[in-house]
């Protein structure tokens, strides 16, 4: 592909490259190290120099990455070129398409809207799109967003990006700002089809809700939803398309919320001191961090032992509907939960409850693992690791590349002869492990001593521009002064240069 002249300018790379640094992609792990690249003094100018002439888009890395229940999502991993210049072009037109609002608050807002209207919905419908991402037409998508902005060069410099990136002519990469933004004006399509037709729909991103008056209409309306989808190329999520009475739709999204105050205010209660004085009645009220902590702590306990019991082999111990719903809310929960405790004293609980989400909620292994590296209690989490490592738990890849990183810095981990050096040494060995994966452990695998100079040099040949910084990070790290075949990538491409002399810095 080639970028038309004066479409990019140091300035629009400069502002991408930060808005890369601040973005937070939920299910990539994070490498404060590597990330700090991108705000290097030189950068915007060595992505300029990357972008000129033609070139070819390095194809995103896939990982498989696990959802809720038993999905799997692909996330791809782009080269820092291809992911500066993907953000550049996007942000030329924010005045127009502006960044969705993904927080919290909004997809709370967006749950409770329908319950909002003067008059309460009869039935409220609720879909969203099947591997929404993965099915956005580039033809469609290039229509929408020159209709908006005119700007026909960039346009055609994104699709020509995207068609290199994806290797098709359909999907976007998942897990990047610049996706979001076009997945938003893409849906839109199906939302303004909807509008026209009368219908009172509320959108977060490729959930929508539907408020209607009668059962017809709600069947009416999911086929009007299936039938805007299906013009865009897409698909509704069948599992997932559900018709609720209005009172149930309230009770549902109100679930978690309600079961949370319930456990904040019993633990208000045992944390609440009496003082009674021969003049007086003195009340002390806990702290608001008390109050969370223990309400977090409540979460995580009554997860674990409702999740335990469903996990039991005895027949006696199958849980109830109504102990059904409240692992599904509690579940719900942990997010919350594990963010809270996070830096917090550590617990032989807390550590056995990260082993069973480990194993049976692994879409939060995120969590997990960025708990895990702010442990307060190194003996107690190594030993609890190895103890579960020991019962030959099945761990995706996609967990080795949160989970390894995080527990580098913890006193003790992967020494000689422990169950965790052994299985990070199977990660490494692996030949069918994702590029990514390989790349985001390699530092660890270095600093532990799994593998020398020579063989992350095999290692660092052997991949993409999107691998190579980390790899030559690590290299960096262990290579001695004097190592003629670590030292010529001092020479090699500028960012390779900059994370080498970081590994080095690192050491």
């Amino acid at each position: 592909m080639r970028i038309a002249p004066g479409l990019l300018t140091v300035e629009l790379l400069d502002d991408a490259l930060q808005c890369e640094f601040w973005a937070s992609r939920g299910l990539i792990p994070e490498d404060p190290g590597m990330e700090g690249l991108l705000i290097h003094a030189g950068a915007a100018d060595w992505a300029r120099r990357r972008s000129m002439g033609e070139f070819v888009p390095i194809p995103g890395q896939i990982v498989t990455v696990r959802k809720s229940g038993h999905g799997v999502r692909p996330v791809a991993e782009l080269s820092v070129r291809d992911r500066v210049l993907y953000r550049s072009l996007v942000r030329r037109w924010t005045d127009v398409l502006p960044k969705p609002d993904r927080s919290s608050g909004a997809y709370e807002k967006f749950l409770q809207a329908p319950l909002g209207l003067i008059s309460p919905p009869q039935y409220v419908v609720s879909s969203d799109v099947t591997a929404c991402y993965e099915y956005i037409d580039h033809g469609i998508l290039a229509r929408e967003v020159l209709a908006r902005t005119g700007d026909a060069d960039a346009v055609e410099a994104l699709t020509d990006l995207l068609a290199g990136l994806m290797g098709r002519s359909f999907g976007l990469p998942q897990q990047s700002e610049s996706s979001d933004v076009l997945a938003d004006a893409y849906l839109s399509i199906v939302e303004r089809r909807l509008l026209r037709q009368g219908l009172t729909v509320w959108r977060y991103n490729d959930d929508f809700r539907i408020a209607v008056d009668s059962w017809s209409a709600a069947l009416n309306a999911v086929d009007a939803l299936e039938r805007a989808c299906r013009d865009v190329g897409l698909a509704l999520n069948d599992l997932k398309t559900v018709i609720r009475k209005g009172g149930t739709y309230k009770a549902v999204s109100s679930r978690r919320e309600e079961m949370l105050r319930e456990i904040s205010e019993e633990v208000e209660v045992d944390l609440t001191e009496v003082v009674i004085t021969p003049y007086d009645l003195i009340i002390i009220e806990p702290a608001e961090d008390d109050v969370a902590d223990g309400a977090a702590r409540n979460v995580v306990a009554e997860w674990l032992g409702l999740q335990e019991k469903m996990l039991s082999p005895s027949p006696e111990q199958t849980l109830t509907q109504k102990e059904q719903e409240k692992r599904l809310a509690l579940t719900d929960l942990l997010r919350w939960a594990l963010s809270v405790l996070r830096g917090k004293e550590t617990d032989e609980q807390l550590l056995t409850a990260c082993g069973q989400i480990l194993r049976t909620e692994q879409n939060l292994t995120p969590l997990v693992a960025k708990y895990l590296g702010k442990t307060t209690d190194a003996v107690a989490t190594i030993a609890w690791f190895e103890d579960f490592l020991n019962e030959n738990p099945y761990l995706t890849p996609w967990q080795a590349w949160w989970v390894a990183p995080a527990l580098r810095a913890v006193d003790g981990s992967y020494a000689e002869g422990s169950s965790q050096r052994r299985w990070l040494e199977s990660v490494w060995g692996n030949p069918s492990c994702p590029e990514p994966v390989i790349a985001g452990i390699a530092f660890t695998v270095a600093q532990k001593g799994l593998a020398d100079v020579k063989g992350l040099m095999q290692v660092y040949e052997s991949m993409t521009d999107t691998g190579r910084p980390f790899v030559a990070r690590a290299i960096g790290a262990i290579a001695p002064a004097d190592d003629t075949a670590a030292a010529t990538l001092l020479v090699e491409d500028d960012w390779i240069k900059w994370a080498f002399e970081l590994g080095r810095k690192d050491a």
